[in-house]
């Protein structure tokens, strides 16, 4: 079976999804929240870390490019030691950096991003030392001089800006005017070297140099411009000396536009301006850096309050959210807990004890075996669950009391039919019984002597049916009978009898009441072992006393049985389930396990050592009378109870016993009649005797009717295997005198008696 889950566990999957959603985005939404808070806190150190020491990196950097320039112009030993000087500083720098770093970063816990930008710088300025080569060795013009120092400011800009990112918008775009006005000075430092390279030497601007000077100064400018414009009028005001208006910016656009309309420029006066406006642009820069790091305190905190706000009023929400889901789910499971106990308990109590009283025969009140569910909770569909089944649990019980009705209307027709079988055919008996007196013919006889017997199994399959349909055979007898004689009877009642041979076995006496239903238990059993063994074969019967009864053992000599068909046979014996009417082909199955069920018999059913199948039958002590001893009356049964006083049959008084009353019910039994006659003839052989039942222990009378010898014992057995066929056989003419004599002998005893019960 599918993999099957409880309603508890199955609720609280369900609740655990969205709830599990929800504490991560409430995780996620205050990780995030935390984290910018926490990077604002750390802004300062990451300030102080990384951004200063690089800032520092790239002014020198600017200030080296600017020397160098100077000194690949004019080469003088003044130049070189002023280059040597500033190359000491950005060295300085370069160290600074590198410590910083290694702390700053992991402090600030950057993303990858920013961590790839800081890369390229430290990779830019590692390159210095191949540009200082060309410098040294004059390998390098002035225009590309531009090009190899230029990658130091434009990686650390670059890393400022992502840097500057923040949630709040408007410290952001703060953090984007500075850096923009910072990296104009980039292109002012460009501009400034490429002009320093000429006016030193007293030179114009080559047009190569006059192109790049004017892309330098544009740039610059419309930087300035654009980062001015991000600034609020606090953050503005550092820059007061780099407006457009102030004097060292239009100093320096006059000088540009000389420069870029071809004029000259003194190098004194060019440096001093650009001095000035380098000054101007530190200044400024240095002092908006302090002011955005002053304002990332208080909006970090801010930011934190806010964060930590939503963080517990978040983790609040989750934690009612998980109490009411709680809450909500025990009582849906308490709910329909109840309903499974009601269902549960309809259909492993109630619904049983109401089968079981409809078994007994007992009245049942629908009402009280399914009372109404009380009220389950507040669930609208648990309530209509509920209502729903108090209407199936009604009509289950309704429709089992009908279902019994209907059965126990069923097995009356079929008792009613049987009975009414049983009638006719007792009836058929008489009828056979008057016609044998009035044969003469010993073939005609012979012929009658069979219709009996088949009469006989047709009356015995009638009782069958009043068994199946839970009715008593309804013949009983008020003397124990002795064990084997009922085993021969029941032999007798078998269409292929010549094969069973019953052996000797102690004097164990079955109560009256119970010989009708075990004589028709072990007719039943030998019937199916002549039926599934060679037509040939013997089917042997043999009893002894056992520590809790009598065992009876029916031995065929057939296939015998699977042991799975053995295992479900006996198990169906062990516990006799209701008789099912679908089951045709098992009906003397059936028989046998209700009959024992009914006494008390343990059937088993073992494989044979001669390769059939063995049933052993226990017979418990409580339906055992008196053992018999030598000194007590023939073994013969005696009539049942409601006979009309005649002998079991010719068969009981020739010493085969045949314990066939003709009656159908209590009260109306007829003699066997001519199935017990058939025993004269040897039908049923006594073991070891090698002669007819009927042949032991007797003696002729002078009326021609067999007579007992008071504590005769049998004959030996014979070792001759043909004995038994050669002692059987008599001429017709003798057995149509025998058989007439018994009819006589029956005419008198019943003149005799004056039809008492014997």
């Amino acid at each position: 079976m599918a993999s099957s889950r409880s309603i508890r566990f199955k609720i609280s999957a369900l609740l655990a999804i969205p709830l599990t959603s929800l504490v991560a985005l409430w995780g996620f939404a205050a990780t995030v929240t935390v984290g910018d808070s926490m990077s604002l806190l750390e802004a300062d150190d990451l300030y102080d870390t990384v951004i200063v020491p690089a800032n520092e990196l790239s002014y020198a950097v600017e200030r080296e490019h600017v020397l160098s320039a100077e000194y690949l112009a004019v080469r003088s030993d003044e130049a070189r030691a002023a280059l040597t000087l500033q190359r000491a500083v950005t060295d300085r720098e370069r160290s600074r950096l590198r410590d910083g770093a290694r702390r700053g970063l992991d402090l600030a816990g950057l993303g990858p991003t920013s961590r790839a930008r800081f890369t390229d710088l430290t990779a830019a300025v590692d390159a210095l030392d191949a540009v200082r080569a060309k410098v040294d060795g004059g390998r390098i013009k002035p225009v590309e001089l531009a090009g190899a120092f230029g990658p130091v400011p434009d990686a650390f800009y670059r890393f400022i800006d992502i840097v500057a990112v923040t949630d709040d918008a408007d410290l952001s775009r703060q953090m984007r005017g500075v850096n923009t006005v910072g990296y104009s000075m980039a292109f002012f430092s460009h501009e400034r070297a490429l002009a320093a390279g000429a006016l030193t030497t007293g030179r114009r601007l080559s047009p190569a140099e006059l192109r790049l000077f004017g892309q330098f100064a544009t740039k610059r400018a419309f930087l300035m411009e654009e980062g001015m414009s991000q600034l609020d009028t606090g953050m503005r005001a550092p820059f007061a000396g780099l407006t457009p208006s102030s004097q060292p910016a239009r100093a320096l656009t006059e000088m540009e536009d000389r420069l870029l309309s071809g004029g000259m420029v003194a190098e004194t006066d060019w440096r001093a301006a650009t001095d000035r406006l380098e000054t101007a642009y530190q200044k400024g820069l240095s002092a908006a850096g302090r002011g955005l790091v002053d304002r990332t305190g208080p909006t970090a905190l801010t930011t934190f309050a806010k964060a930590g706000t939503a963080g517990v009023l978040g983790l609040v929400a989750v934690i009612a959210s998980l109490l009411v889901s709680y809450r909500i789910g025990r009582n849906l499971t308490r709910e329909l807990a109840g309903v499974r106990r009601a269902a549960a308990d309809l259909a492993e109590v109630r619904l049983p004890r109401v089968m079981e009283k409809l078994r007994r025969g007992e009245p049942v009140d629908v009402v009280a075996e399914a009372p109404p569910l009380e009220p389950l909770g507040s669930t609208t569909e648990v309530h209509d669950v509920a209502a729903a089944f108090d209407s199936v649990q009604h009509r289950a019980v309704d429709a089992a009391v009908e279902q019994a009705r209907l059965r126990e209307a069923v097995a009356q027709s079929f008792r009613s039919l049987a009975r009414r079988s049983q009638s006719l055919l007792q009836r058929q008996l008489k009828l056979l019984d008057g016609m044998q007196k009035q044969a003469e013919d010993p073939e005609a006889l012979e012929n009658l002597f069979r219709l009996d017997h088949l009469t006989t199994r047709m009356r015995r399959h009638a009782e069958g049916l009043v068994i199946l349909s839970g009715g008593a055979a309804g013949r009983k007898w008020r003397s124990p009978v002795l064990i084997e004689d009922m085993l021969r009877g029941a032999a007798a009642q078998v269409e292929d009898y010549a094969r069973v041979r019953i052996y000797p076995m102690p004097g164990a006496t079955l109560a009256g009441d119970a010989v009708a239903d075990m004589m028709h238990l072990f007719a039943e059993l030998i019937e199916n072992a002549t039926a599934f063994s060679p037509p040939g074969g013997e089917v042997s019967v043999r009893g002894e006393f056992a520590g809790h009864g009598f065992t009876v053992e029916v031995e065929d000599r057939g296939l015998g049985m699977t042991p799975e068909k053995r295992a479900a046979v006996n198990e169906r014996l062990a516990s006799p389930p209701e008789f099912d009417p679908a089951e045709t082909d098992r009906l003397g199955f059936a028989v046998v396990g209700m009959l024992a069920a009914r006494y008390g018999a343990k059937v088993t059913v073992r494989p044979s050592p001669y390769g059939g199948t063995g049933v052993v039958v226990l017979v418990p002590e409580s339906l055992l009378g008196a053992p018999e001893t030598d000194g007590q009356a023939p073994r013969e049964i005696p009539g049942p109870s409601g006979t009309d006083g005649e002998p079991a049959g010719a068969a009981g008084v020739a010493g085969v016993t045949v314990p066939e009353p003709a009656g159908a019910t209590a009260g109306s039994a007829e003699p066997a009649g001519s199935a017990g006659v058939a025993g004269t003839a040897g039908i049923v052989r006594l073991a070891g005797t090698g002669e007819p039942a009927g042949q032991t222990g007797t003696a002729p009378r002078r009326d021609g009717l067999p007579r007992r010898i008071r504590q005769a014992s049998p004959p030996r057995p014979s070792h001759d295997p043909d004995a038994a066929g050669q002692a059987g056989e008599r001429p017709p003419e003798e057995a149509r005198a025998v058989l007439s004599s018994l009819q006589a002998g029956w005419r008198r005893g019943r003149a005799a008696d004056g039809g008492e019960e014997h």
